[in-house]
């Protein structure tokens, strides 16, 4: 049989929604980032107002007062991105559980046979995606303005391809399913914060260690402990809940999505697609896969006690 018998791909075309990105109108993109970077702006000034008053300055010494400012600087994005996370990876599962059984090409573009039905679920991607860059945004601005406390520039990498990403797939309509599993990975975040939590608390040896550790049967309540014993304890659950976590998330999940966007791109199912864009996103999409295979390896190196993983690393 000649290429002719090859069924034809559906026709890609705009869908004008409410959410919709339009990178061709800046008029209308800049106004819109500019609401959505808000939406966590304001509630991260709000929250550093209230730590500076709350903790800024109390310190019973040097030190302690370096603590204290290191706690009232940084704790208002550490809160900002467990929120951040706790509703992104909600909304990846939600959008998930409702393009899992969707025809092929609706998992990747939207065409000219996309159901009506259908285009209340891109509603939806296309909000959760303007809150995800408008979070992305706001938050590489904060790790800039308190380089490097947030972060180094492996974090800012991260933030600028994504969003690209973001940018890209959102303009152009595209990788409606992977869109999905990319942001579900954020479901391990909130561990990072917690841990980050139970650090602070650790150097203050706050007594609330012991008592969450005995709470969370990780010491004895028959016995008398020290704040840093509770903190090492509850550090140890927190780490091996996320590697855990992350494995699921970042290396299943988001590993079994690529293979499955790559066969597809292979079979030529994403002919419809801009190339630039498609391929760019692609790019990324893999270069995120490869990075979260090396910080898995790197937790698994450092569980093991191997090299690169003793007690001379962070």
């Amino acid at each position: 049989m000649g290429a002719s018998s090859l069924p034809l791909l559906p026709k890609r075309v705009r869908y004008d929604g409410p959410y919709s990105m339009a990178l061709d109108r800046p008029g209308t993109f800049a106004p819109t980032l500019l609401k959505n970077v808000l939406y966590w702006e304001v509630p991260r000034l709000a929250l550093t107002w209230f730590m500076r008053r709350r903790y800024g300055g109390k310190g019973k010494d040097a030190a302690d007062d370096a603590r204290s400012r290191e706690f009232v600087d940084c704790a208002p994005s550490y809160i900002m991105s467990l929120v951040h996370a706790v509703v992104i990876s909600g909304a990846g599962l939600k959008i998930l559980g409702e393009l899992c059984g969707a025809p092929l090409h609706d998992k990747f573009y939207i065409h000219e046979r996309t159901a009506g039905a259908t285009f209340s679920k891109v509603d939806m991607i296309e909000r959760a995606n303007w809150l995800f860059l408008g979070y992305m945004v706001d938050d590489i601005v904060n790790v800039l303005a308190q380089y490097p406390k947030l972060g180094k520039m492996d974090m800012v990498a991260h933030h600028v391809v994504f969003i690209a990403c973001a940018m890209l797939a959102g303009g152009t309509q595209t990788f409606l399913f992977p869109f999905s599993w990319l942001l579900a990975g954020e479901l391990s975040t909130p561990l990072l914060t917690l841990r980050w939590f139970v650090r602070q608390l650790a150097a203050t040896d706050s007594p609330s260690l012991v008592t969450a550790a005995k709470c969370c049967g990780l010491l004895s309540s028959s016995s008398a402990h020290s704040a840093k014993d509770a903190a090492a304890a509850l550090e140890l659950a927190v780490s091996k809940a996320f590697m855990l976590l992350f494995f699921i998330v970042r290396v299943l999940v988001y590993g079994g999505g690529m293979v499955h966007t790559l066969r597809h791109f292979a079979a030529g199912d994403l002919a419809e697609l801009p190339v630039l864009p498609r391929n760019l996103v692609l790019t990324i999409l893999l270069a995120g896969a490869g990075l979260n295979a090396h910080w898995f390896r790197l937790m698994v190196v450092k569980a093991l006690g191997l090299r690169g993983g003793g007690k001379g690393s962070k």
